[in-house]
């Protein structure tokens, strides 16, 4: 689900993930943050109705001088920073948010096709995380339309950076951010990673966790030696944009590459002053296989990876007029972020460890009707308790249920009408 963030670009530069950055660096080093609402819990309750950054205070010599020459400065730095030769790119295109909004809607049409919008929005209404008549795609759209403030292209090598008052501190720890994937799409060819494969979300969020967190863990270093406690300070005073209509949890999964993802390297050895070296390892022979190993970098080095879940396939249980419309896995980030948005229980974090693996499937039936059908495997059937335990709290406005299909292993069951429920049940074990 939510793909479109991950083929749009590879790797953007949001105000909410740049100012938690900033705020964590001036937590570290002692720079204070006092008066700074951390940006996550305020996203939605004290956001401002602005959706463009405030120009920032004059801050040093670099508002005078050229934009290129700036940038031509940053790029060496960040080289020098991160051990990777230089790619092969043109000038960086400063735009307008206009501009990037047009951009965004092209991009959109490209990389975001109306058939799996159709599938995602089906999905995310039956599992309950949209509701009414929200639209993934035009949540998406207008997140991203008032949060990017830079990024790389890596369909065209192009470095973009989104202005309307010049180079400013948060435009240059931008640039460092996007320049460090440049400096990764060269080095290890970031398609590879098949950041936005079909079916595999989980794993498409875990590795877009490897390129985020890398390039915030430069980015990091780049600021803590090129920045003023007071610049840093000044990037925190940047009023958030309005996510008054976003639902919390499309917040969470947009920053879960970048938190979660700074610190999977940070283990690796990268980060702060840190060896980039097992960092370079794991893009070019072993990226994360999931969100699991990313949370818990043990299991990464261990090479415990996600159990095969058969699709628990219900378009052939329901049989004639129903179709499978979508099939994937969730992972531990996604099932978290799930009960999160939508459980009572506290436990969410505890609920979704211990995953072993999952696949989830989601087909249409005549006259609209919808089923959804989540198969999960568990390491053990405490784990599996826990998950039981919390997905009971959850509210729905569909029909659904949990079966314990054995020890460790849990199926969930949701459908658009108790007679479509029933019918999943009787042919589901």
């Amino acid at each position: 689900m939510s793909r479109f963030s991950r083929a749009l670009v590879v790797g953007l530069v949001a105000v909410l993930s740049l100012l938690i950055a900033v705020v964590a660096v001036l937590d570290r080093t002692g720079g204070g943050t006092a008066g700074v609402a951390t940006p996550i819990a305020s996203a939605s309750a004290s956001a401002t109705a602005s959706t463009s950054p405030t120009p920032l205070p004059a801050a040093g010599p670099s508002q005078q001088e050229d934009p290129q020459a700036v940038f031509a400065r940053i790029e060496q730095q960040v080289r020098d920073l991160r051990g990777l030769p230089a790619p092969d790119i043109g000038p960086a295109d400063i735009i307008s948010r206009a501009q990037l909004e047009q951009e965004l809607k092209a991009s959109f049409e490209q990389d975001y096709p109306a058939d799996r919008q159709r599938s995602d929005n089906l999905t995310l209404h039956a599992l309950g995380l949209l509701t009414g008549d929200q639209d993934v795609a035009k949540l998406q759209l207008e997140l991203l339309s008032g949060q990017v403030i830079g990024f790389y292209d890596d369909k065209q090598r192009r470095m973009v950076v989104v202005s309307d008052s010049g180079v400013d501190p948060q435009v240059e720890v931008t640039y460092a951010h996007e320049y460090t994937h440049a400096l990764q799409d060269a080095a290890f060819g970031l398609k590879s990673l098949e950041l936005n494969a079909v079916g595999e979300d989980d794993r498409s969020l875990a590795r877009l966790a490897l390129v985020e967190g890398d390039a915030t863990a430069v980015m990091l270093q780049w600021m803590l030696a090129n920045l003023s406690p007071a610049e840093m300070q000044g990037i925190t005073e940047t009023p958030i944009p309005d996510t008054s209509d976003v639902p919390d949890w499309m917040l969470t999964q947009l920053l879960f590459p970048y938190q979660a993802g700074f610190q999977f390297v940070s283990a690796l050895g990268g980060g702060l002053g840190g060896d980039y070296q097992r960092v370079n390892d794991a893009f070019r022979d072993r990226p994360p296989a999931s969100t699991e190993q990313v949370m818990h970098p043990e299991k990464y080095q261990a090479n415990e990876r996600p159990m095969q879940v058969a699709d628990p396939d219900p378009a052939s249980i329901l049989g004639a007029g129903w179709q499978n419309v979508a099939s994937t896995t969730m992972g531990e980030a996604m099932i978290g972020i799930t009960l999160d948005a939508l459980a009572s229980s506290a436990a969410t974090d505890a609920a979704a460890a211990g995953w072993g693996g999952d696949r989830l499937t989601v087909a249409s039936g005549p006259g609209d009707a919808s089923a959804l059908a989540w198969r999960l495997k568990w390491d053990t059937s405490t784990d599996a308790d826990e998950f039981v335990a919390a997905y009971g709290s959850v509210t729905l406005s569909v029909p659904h249920r949990v079966v314990r299909v054995a020890s460790d292993e849990v199926l969930v069951l949701q459908a658009s009408s108790p007679d479509v429920l029933d019918r999943l049940a009787a042919g589901s074990r």
